[in-house]
């Protein structure tokens, strides 16, 4: 199979790219974000939805567990799909189909709602800036931007049922929201995705109709125009874990390497939540590397997932920004006077954004505009604001809330310790309350008193230039052959330093843990026993002497435990560090034992 092009090595504007580039440009990088970019004759504002919200409270409806909303099925679960069906349906010209919206974020590399490229914008990328500074804000009004549309589109589906079910039907439309898959909690993939077909209650009746959710079959008679040089463009539709022998979606493929990344997406969450308390922090060491980890292995290597010019297609994208839009929302709500980030950057650059254009909270979130409220005029022309960090940094701008997220009448204070309490009990060492497989966690989740104790955390830093041909492309630790973690970096961007932390404390050693030990053993176990193995885009075995940048370091943290059920550790600032000599490591043992429900690792 003829693998997906890098996007590190393609350099030239495609032509179907370049004849849907005509639309007006957006405003020039040097712009703030208050410098409005001339829309469309149309213009589509992100906005969000504003029915289903609570007339007296104000409170909006929240987005639900996929799993939740499958298992309890009824009106809502039947327009989701029906909703979904449609949308992607809608002819794929239309700047509101499913096409249109998905390719926001990479392939076809055009211009959507007026916003188009730039000069210095490179040519072979999406909208999207994965890996920089702007990932996590961007993708907020992205995911409700799908949103507004998924519930119109319910709405207008409610309003054909006949009139014995049309209150039930519209309530259950208005009050829709996207869902999310909740994979740190429960690591396989949705039972509703896996379904080729789905029953569903429509306005004419009770009908069987391909399932949405299972995968999206593309419109167009060659993928191939505009979309590169790829084996995803043999594909009538979008894959998961294709196999010999005509199957492309292998349902038990993708869960088997969700299931041996467990412990990465549960433990890396955790780690996130309790010890990083700047948005700074947490923007560089952050939920991405677990987000990255479910585009390689839901998907696997050579599905529609993995490769983040395609990857919008794929069905499981939305619930899984949705998912990631969660979690950076619930911790804005614990670290709330640390909830949006203060520092710059230099971007790598975006189909709309030059390379080294400095990025603020206050830079565009480029194609999303602002609702017309924010719209000024100049002559005839009709002029919007993008969104900025700073404007989508509360998620209830766009009106939505989450089930973790606490009432807002609420004081700031009470609303954190509420949030604490609910990761604590998802993403500690406590089972699930939907039985779904939750791991250990380490001692950050159990409580005491008394003196402070040692976190153990292993650093992996790499160049990304390094792995170029090569992305995307996994670095894992092994200690005598097997696996404890790993960094995952998806095919952009192309060059910089990427960083990832792994906690150690619970690797076994002999019938004890790394923290049963003292100090100077535990570091003298790590120097002389971790090892690194990268894999690259094809499955092959990178060798770590040709990639000079990789770091490893082994890092000692103090903190003193938590006292109760809705704080989290205190960490002191105390901090040591050992460099750890680069040691290639093929070994590719992956195991676990099932006991009780949870992941031990051997």
């Amino acid at each position: 199979m003829r693998r997906t092009a890098s996007l590190c090595m393609v350099a030239v504007a495609l032509p179907w790219a370049a004849a849907q580039s005509t639309t007006p440009a957006s405003s020039p990088p040097s712009s703030p974000s208050s410098s409005p970019a001339l829309a469309s004759a149309t213009p589509i504002p992100v906005i969000g939805v504003r029915t289903g919200i609570d007339k007296v409270t104000g409170k909006p409806p929240a987005r639900l567990n996929i799993n939740g909303l499958w298992a309890k099925g009824g009106a809502q679960w039947h327009l989701y799909i029906l909703a979904l069906s449609e949308l992607q349906a809608l002819n794929e010209t239309n700047e509101l189909s499913y096409f249109a919206v998905a390719g926001i974020h990479g392939y076809p590399h055009s211009a959507w709602n007026g916003v188009g490229h730039v000069d210095g914008a490179p040519s072979n990328r999406g909208f999207c800036p994965h890996g920089e500074l702007l990932f996590q804000t961007w993708h907020r009004p992205y995911v409700a931007l799908f949103e507004q549309i998924l519930v119109a589109r319910a709405v207008d589906i409610a309003s054909r049922y006949p009139p014995d079910l049309l209150p039930e039907y519209m309530a259950a439309a208005e009050s829709l929201r996207q869902p999310y898959w909740d994979w740190a909690m429960n690591p396989a993939l949705p039972v509703a995705a896996t379904r080729l077909n789905m029953t569903v209650q429509a306005p004419e009746g009770r009908r069987v109709i391909p399932n949405p959710l299972y995968t999206y079959k593309f419109q167009r008679l060659k993928v191939e125009e505009g979309f590169g040089d790829s084996a995803l463009t043999h594909y009538p539709q979008t894959i998961r874990c294709s196999r010999s022998g005509g199957v492309l979606n292998d349902a038990n493929e993708s869960n088997e390497g969700l299931l041996l990344a467990a412990r990465d997406l549960t433990g890396s969450v955790y780690d996130v939540f309790t010890r990083v308390n700047t948005y700074d922090g947490m923007s560089s060491s952050s939920f991405e590397n677990a987000h990255n980890l479910i585009h390689l292995r839901a998907g696997c290597n050579n599905g529609t997932m993995a490769d983040i010019n395609w990857s919008a297609f794929e069905p499981l994208f939305m619930l899984h920004h949705c998912n990631v839009d969660r979690l950076v929302a619930m911790w804005q709500t614990i670290y709330y006077n640390n909830s949006m980030f203060t520092s710059s950057a230099l971007s790598g650059g975006q189909f709309g954004t030059p390379a080294n254009t400095v990025i603020t909270a206050d830079s565009p979130l480029k194609p999303f505009f602002r609702a017309p409220s924010a719209a000024t005029t100049n002559g005839n022309s009709t002029l919007l604001e993008f969104h900025t960090s700073n404007t989508v940094a509360n998620v209830s701008v766009f009106g939505y809330t989450y089930p973790e997220l606490p009432d807002w009448s609420l004081p700031a204070e009470t609303r954190a310790e509420q949030v604490m309490a609910k990761v604590n009990a998802l993403y500690g060492d406590m089972a699930g309350d939907d039985g779904a497989t939750t791991l250990e966690t380490g001692p950050l989740n159990r409580m005491g008193k008394g003196t402070t104790r040692d976190y153990w955390v292993v650093e992996m830093s790499v160049e990304r230039g390094e792995l170029a041909g090569r992305l995307p492309a996994t670095v894992s630790l092994f200690i005598r052959g097997e696996s404890i973690g790993r960094m995952t970096l998806l095919g952009m961007p192309c060059e910089g330093v990427a960083r990832e932390s792994v906690p150690v404390q619970d690797i076994r050693v002999g019938n004890g843990t790394l923290k049963d030990l003292d100090r100077e053993s535990v570091v003298g176990y790590l120097k002389r026993e971790l090892g690194v193995g990268i894999k690259g885009a094809d499955g092959q075995e990178v060798s770590v002497g040709n990639v000079p940048s990789l770091g490893v370091v082994v890092l000692d943290m103090e903190y003193a435990p938590r006292t109760n059920l809705s704080s989290f550790p205190v960490f002191n600032g105390k901090m040591t560090r050992w460099p750890v000599e680069v040691r290639q490591d093929l070994g590719v043992n992956e195991t676990r034992s099932l006991r009780r429900g949870v992941v031990r690792w051997k």
